[in-house]
């Protein structure tokens, strides 16, 4: 990300932290120490509105990045990973938790379109992440290969996912303790789905015995 991209972020976790508000155009960000930047910013940020998501897909890149460096991370297996995700981001919403909580709001009947689109934008970023831990977990036999229902796993992880930040937003615990066991119980309940089970076993045996 280069320096005007992180200043102009950082201009408007600020503004709304100070208005309670979006912006209604670039030119509200920018300040005095960005005045010598006003030309570039205004050819690269034309949409005020696309910085808001731009902070969103930010933070879900930095949490999938600060997992994948974990020394040990191949080495995990699918819960693993999906738990060390979901603790890398709960940091992320803590970390500017009073801007995504007004975020995460519709304030007014016209922001719903930007939200819905904010929301397309960042089940992509989500899925093409996802994507590749669940294609992962089905090579390894850790994730059921199941006709059709595979193709929507990811969907039922970015769903977890809504919740989880809704809880963490919400939640007023001790160093928001519980949103760690709301992660915990999600994880454990999404691979308690995706795991091969009787089910799948009952279903092999009889193609097998179908194709014989």
């Amino acid at each position: 990300m280069s320096e005007i991209s992180k200043k102009i972020e950082l201009s408007y976790i600020n503004f709304i932290l100070s208005h309670n508000k979006r912006p209604n155009s670039v030119n509200d960000l920018i300040s005095n120490e960005l005045e010598d930047d006003k030309t570039e910013i205004l050819e690269e940020f034309k949409d005020v509105n696309k910085i808001e998501t731009q902070i969103w897909k930010g933070g879900i890149m930095t949490a999938f990045q600060h997992s994948a460096n974990d020394p040990n991370y191949e080495e995990y297996s699918v819960r693993e990973k999906l738990l060390s995700f979901f603790y890398n981001y709960a940091e992320v919403l803590k970390k500017d938790e009073v801007f995504y909580e007004y975020s995460a709001n519709i304030h007014s009947i016209f922001e719903l379109s930007i939200l819905n689109e904010r929301s397309s934008v960042l089940k992509n970023v989500f899925l093409n992440n996802t994507n590749s831990i669940i294609k992962s977990g089905i090579e390894t036999g850790e994730v059921a290969d199941r006709f059709f229902i595979s193709d929507y796993y990811g969907d039922i992880i970015w769903y977890q996912a809504l919740l989880i930040i809704r809880y963490c937003l919400s939640d007023e615990s001790n160093e928001k303790e519980n949103t760690d066991e709301i992660i915990e119980k999600s994880v454990n309940l999404i691979m308690d789905l995706f795991e091969p089970n009787f089910t799948d076993s009952a279903f092999l045996l009889a193609k097998f015995l179908f194709q014989k």
